[in-house]
């Protein structure tokens, strides 16, 4: 309620200023609004761009987040992914993290089935994750994304703190909502799998008035479903209502709500390296076992939010918009994990090596969050170059209150043959000191073209953040820089270089309630992109060198705790080709090669050194027609180790396949995740756990559009 109350002014200008920025336009004509109204569909933004916008297949060729402007990709000075819904509707993404399986320069599935994030290693590291240009993600609980509300996802790799402030080295991931159109389209969609999955999903969307100034959108999903653990439910509500005013070619407002309620429970068991990747006189600890207990256990998030997106241009010059989110998150998290940590050659209490002690583990938090972003962006030419100059100021604050509670059960749990409720106590739960965060940024970017081939980009930001815990309080600044500089010659050829800078405050807390030290980092990154004027191919290949401060890692003692390090280096070749073929195939091949050292001699665990990824459709008849589709694909995850360097994971490559027919209004298809059901470790720790990759998924889906 206290942030709500500061909160109040922020969200008032916010809702005035849409009217105010379209009153001073005055009333249009009636022809004026005729135009306006067969005009709804175009992007209010006219862009120079030297080419043709390209959206053919599973290539993209404009982004926004890395710049906050449209810029296309091929202008950018720094690597970055598309992952548009089409890709990811041919792929089956059942999670966001399903949708960065095939892009380069990320780890996904890092710590194998996790139902609580959306996690992964981008350049080696973690990832700050966006919702519509806003942070989303805050701390490791919190309520996942729906993949069905999405428009498409951009990877951006590298730091990118000149325009967010919290930004790791590695990057972040910017998701963007489905927004209401002007043009009406109605879609419903019915998905069956295995572990049980029932899901119904719904996609409304389309004008309100005949005027065409109103428009909606409407989405739904709701979900019945087990997971590839026992006893572990993947249950979602979830509903996506919006609406857009669009009174004029320049203006448009939308708000938009999220209302989402998941129950889940415990998918990562923390299981000993013993029995999964180590031999056991047992076997293998089958990788449904289930380690806390039934009744207790669980995952449940329930996610309110309510954002608000304006923009309005004045002029040939001057644009300006305006974003806030306000959300409202709860977790309930209740686990039960083994003692591998004590003992970590031997966490066995028997002589059977099968039995272990447990921990146990609650934490219930409820998350209050205001973000906002507004700048302003000018295009003008000066001394004979051409400038788009972007002006803004983020705001952020967070409040969290949390009730926690953990104790060790000392009674023998057997993992090969599992008793539950076997005297199980479950630990007493206290408030812990309620956290405060504050986060002001501001920065000014630069985009430059000159003559007929440069593209310089210049940018800097001061950012001020603070954390207050109970009594204690830190305050940290920072000024990051970003510099670029391009040369695009007419081939399509775009070499570049870049220098980028992070600065990453952190607003939660380690599992003993204590504030983290700012993440730091800086970047060197060359590259060059390749796309012809008109074509669906997009190449980019870089190399990049990175160090970090305060990076976080594992806790060799608690499987619940970060701890920070020291420094760390990271060094990485990338490339990435997206690309249509005669109409008929979609294709996507990546290559990572990472090599991450921290600076103590430790290794950071999980990484693997190289992968490599190819996804290919064929379409029977044209790309975007009627007709049978078919794909595959194939993920190769390299070597990988735990920090000691003792404990080698080994290489692995997984398939994945597809089969779809399109027919009118309908869409049947068939996606298989992980095809041929292998049994793998995605990572182990040298504290002693081990974390079991995802097995097979297929879903079968039945789509009708009207």
């Amino acid at each position: 309620m206290i942030l709500l109350k500061k909160s109040l002014p922020v969200l008032v200008a916010s809702a005035l200023f849409p009217l105010l920025a379209s009153a001073t336009d005055g009333p249009a004509s009636e022809a004026d609004q005729a135009q306006q109204k067969r005009d709804k569909a175009v992007q209010l933004d006219a862009v120079n761009v030297q080419g043709t916008s390209v959206n053919a297949g599973y290539t993209r060729t404009d982004a926004s987040s890395a710049t906050k402007t449209d810029t296309p990709i091929i202008e950018t000075p720094q690597a970055i992914s598309v992952v548009s819904n089409v890709q990811m509707r041919d792929q089956g993404v059942l999670t966001v993290q399903d949708a960065l399986r095939y892009s380069a320069g990320v780890r996904a599935d890092a710590y194998g089935v996790d139902s609580r994030g959306d996690d992964a290693f981008l350049r080696g590291t973690s990832f700050v994750q966006y919702l519509d240009g806003l942070r989303q993600a805050f701390g490791y609980a919190y309520a996942r994304t729906e993949p069905y509300f999405l428009d498409h996802l951009e990877i951006v790799r590298g730091p990118s703190s000149v325009l967010y402030g919290q930004g790791t080295t590695g990057g972040l991931i910017a998701l963007t909502s489905k927004r209401p159109q002007f043009e009406a389209s109605h879609e419903v969609q019915l998905q069956v799998g295995n572990n049980a999955r029932k899901q119904v999903g719904f996609d409304f969307t389309g004008p309100l008035d005949q005027a065409g100034h109103w428009a909606y959108r409407l989405i739904g999903v709701y979900r019945d479903s087990n997971s590839q653990i026992d006893h572990v439910p993947d249950d979602r509500k979830g509903l996506a209502p919006s609406i857009t005013w669009a009174p004029d070619d320049n203006t448009r407002w939308t708000l938009l709500a999220n209302l989402q309620f998941d129950h889940n429970g415990t998918s990562l068991n923390f299981l000993p390296n013993s029995g999964t990747l180590l031999p056991n006189p047992n076997g293998h600890i089958p990788t449904n076992r289930f380690v806390s207990e039934p009744g207790f256990d669980r995952y449940d998030t329930q996610q309110r939010s309510v954002s608000s997106f304006f923009e309005h241009r004045f002029n040939d010059t001057w644009k300006f918009e305006t974003n806030l989110r306000y959300s409202h998150d709860n977790v309930d998290y209740r686990t039960l994990y083994p003692d591998v940590y004590s003992n970590p050659s031997y966490p066995f209490l028997d002589d059977t090596a099968s039995t272990v002690a447990r921990y146990s583990y609650i934490s219930q938090d409820r998350h209050k969050r205001l973000v906002t972003d507004t700048h302003a962006q000018a295009d003008f030419d000066f001394l004979g170059m051409q400038h788009r100059v972007l002006i803004g100021l983020d705001l952020g604050r967070s409040h969290t209150d949390s009730r926690q509670g953990n104790g060790f059960d000392e009674v023998p749990f057997n993992l090969y043959a599992p008793v539950y409720g076997n005297g199980f106590v479950a630990p007493d739960v206290f408030p812990i000191a309620n956290s405060r965060s504050k986060q002001t940024g501001l920065y000014v970017q630069d985009q430059i073209n000159w003559g007929d081939h440069w593209i310089g980009t210049v940018g800097f930001r001061h950012d001020r953040a603070s954390l207050k815990t109970g009594d204690d309080r830190s305050e940290d600044n920072a000024t990051t820089a970003r510099y670029g500089l391009m040369y695009r010659f007419d081939s399509g050829i775009v070499p570049y270089v870049s220098y980028t800078e992070s600065f990453q405050p952190l607003d939660s807390l380690d599992f003993y309630n204590r504030p983290y030290d700012p993440l730091r980092g800086k970047q060197y990154e060359a590259g060059v992109k390749y796309q012809p004027n008109g074509s669906p191919t997009l190449v980019t290949a870089t190399y990049y060198d990175l160090r970090e401060e305060n990076r976080l890692s594992p806790d060799p003692e608690n499987p619940l705790n970060q701890v920070q390090g020291g420094r760390a280096r990271t060094r990485g070749v990338e490339l990435e080709a997206s690309t249509r073929v005669v109409e008929h195939v979609d294709l996507i091949v990546t290559y990572t090669w990472t090599k991450a050292r921290p600076d103590d001699g430790t290794i950071v665990a999980g990484l693997p050194k190289t992968q490599a990824s190819a996804w290919a459709v064929y379409h029977v008849n044209a790309g975007d027609s009627d007709g049978l589709s078919f794909g595959a694909g194939a993920r190769y995850i390299g070597v990988n180790y735990d920090e000691t360097g003792t404990l080698r994971v080994p290489a692995k490559t997984l398939f994945d396949a597809m089969v779809a027919w399109t027919q009118g209004p309908w869409r049947f298809s068939v996606n298989a995740a992980n095809l041929t059901d292998q049994r793998y470790n995605a990572s182990c720790l040298a504290r002693g756990d081990c974390f079991v990759g995802p097995r097979r998924s297929i879903v079968g889906a039945a789509t009708y559009r009207f």
